[in-house]
């Protein structure tokens, strides 16, 4: 069918790069967990039993019902944590029940994992690849059209924009055969751009491991930019370095803290008179500026909103940072990554704005106390301290006849 093949085209694709050569992939996710999908194999029928009529050449078919639908995916994971995106889809996978399956072609529906294998090689690093077999949950038929994962949209692109980056970081940066006094300008302005990321990072400030990795590049700054590879690491491991335990609030804080970084590369004004090390300052602004989008985009989609209002400050945020990167952006490429990723994420809050409640004005005639305040508005006293905080209310034994600030649901 023609609707088939335009469908097909309309599809999120990415190329990556395997052992075998590049290949072309769709994303796809189970119980919110990304993964790439380059072939997909179904199979079905009916449970047919054949009996033989004795001193006979004839028999009987017997239909004793369908065959339950399975799908096989030829599945992918790449990037600087797929080993980490491995081990959460595993758990996944061995988990007892059914969750939401999200595939390109089919939609979603609930459907239990019957098996599923990884392959490792020594040799290649950031990628990941193995097969995974579902079957249906209860009567699911074929969706007609596709239902899009948009977690899972954002998550992909996020992780192909942070593995770009690193290559083009690698491709383009080098200080092998270079001056002393410009490699010690590179390592100056290296140290520089360490101060300002560790001031950005609040929440992660004080955990061990950030402050050990900033810690040992400083030290061997001057060895580690001879191994790009190595520098790449470290840099994109600052940035997208998370606490072991997510906080309530953590990857909002990431959000905001992605965005700082990238609002103050877009700023700084670089006049070096030698080009050579100005270069290659750039290559590490580049770096860090798709990196800390990346991550932005990534952490959109774990942040929490108690009303469509927080979310569209996010929105509008996200918004105005990426517009302005992709003002300064070093190529069409990365022009392009930034509009998709800003494209994704806002997408993602819009959607979740449309699941949020709204803040209204609840008017009050007369004096009263928080506590009937909120289980008027509520039923329950769950939300006393939103309802102080949002309204700035000193005493809340005694709040004054005026229009409180609430949540619609």
């Amino acid at each position: 069918m023609p609707w088939q093949n335009d469908y097909a085209d309309s599809l999120y694709k990415v190329r990556v790069n395997t052992p075998s050569g590049e290949v072309e992939c769709v994303a796809a996710s189970y119980n919110g967990i990304p993964f790439f999908i380059e072939e997909t194999e179904s199979s079905g029928g009916r449970n047919v039993v054949t009996t033989s009529l004795p001193f006979s050449d004839t028999h009987i078919n017997e239909d004793v019902g369908g065959k339950p639908r399975s799908f096989t995916f030829s599945i992918f994971l790449a990037g600087l944590d797929c080993d980490k995106d491995r081990e959460k889809l595993e758990e996944a996978f061995e988990k007892r029940g059914y969750f939401e399956l999200s595939h390109p072609y089919y939609g979603k529906f609930n459907a239990r994992c019957l098996e599923y294998g990884f392959k490792y090689s020594s040799d290649v690093q950031e990628f990941v690849s193995g097969t995974v077999t579902f079957v249906p949950e209860g009567n699911q038929k074929k969706s007609g059209r596709s239902v899009e994962d948009l977690r899972g949209v954002v998550v992909a692109k996020s992780d192909v924009v942070l593995s770009s980056a690193k290559s083009n970081f690698l491709e383009n940066f080098s200080i092998l055969g270079k001056a002393k006094s410009i490699v010690d300008t590179v390592a100056a302005y290296t140290d520089k751009a360490l101060e300002e990321i560790e001031n950005a990072r609040n929440s992660i400030r004080d955990v061990a491991e950030f402050v050990n990795t900033i810690a040992k590049i400083r030290d061997n700054v001057a060895l580690i930019l001879g191994t790009p590879a190595d520098f790449a690491d470290r840099i994109q491991n600052l940035l997208t370095m998370t606490k072991d335990v997510l906080s309530v609030g953590f990857a909002n804080d990431a959000v905001k803290e992605s965005l700082d970084i990238i609002d103050s590369l877009v700023a700084a004004k670089r006049d070096s008179a030698d080009l050579v090390a100005n270069d290659l300052n750039g290559d590490i602004d580049r770096l860090q500026l798709m990196s800390a989008a990346a991550m932005a985009a990534r952490s959109v989609v774990d942040s929490t909103f108690r009303s469509a209002e927080e979310a569209r400050e996010m929105q509008d945020k996200v918004a105005a940072t990426f517009t302005a990167a992709a003002d300064v952006a070093e190529s069409v490429d990365d022009y392009a990554d930034l509009m998709d990723l800003q494209a994704a994420a806002l997408k993602y809050l819009r959607d979740e704005m449309s699941k949020l409640a709204v803040i209204v004005e609840l008017p009050m005639f007369y004096s009263r106390d928080i506590l009937s305040v909120c289980f008027d508005c509520y039923g329950n006293l769950d939300r006393v301290d939103d309802i102080l905080e949002r309204n700035g209310i000193g005493d809340p034994l005694v709040i004054t006849a005026r229009n409180v600030r609430v949540l619609s649901k």
